[in-house]
C-alpha cells in the first residue's frame, strides 16, 4: 500500500503545470463551442416550435 503512495507522489512529481497562453486558448476554444452551441439550440428552438404551432393549428381547426 505505502509503495501505491509513493509511487503516486512520485508521478505527481513528473505532473507539468499547463503554460498561461495555453490556459488562455483553451478558455477560449470552449466559450466559442459554447456560444456556436447556445445559438444552435436557440435555432432549432425557433423552427420546432414553429413548426409545432402549425401542426396545433391546423389539428385544432380541423377539430
Amino acid at each position: 500500500m505505502l509503495n501505491f503512495f509513493y509511487d503516486s507522489l512520485e508521478t505527481l512529481k513528473k505532473v507539468k503545470k499547463p503554460k498561461s497562453a495555453d490556459v488562455w486558448s483553451l478558455t477560449l476554444i470552449i466559450f466559442v463551442v459554447v456560444i456556436i452551441a447556445a445559438l444552435m439550440f436557440a435555432l432549432m428552438d425557433g423552427v420546432f416550435g414553429e413548426v409545432y404551432n402549425a401542426i396545433y393549428e391546423a389539428l385544432s381547426w380541423a377539430f
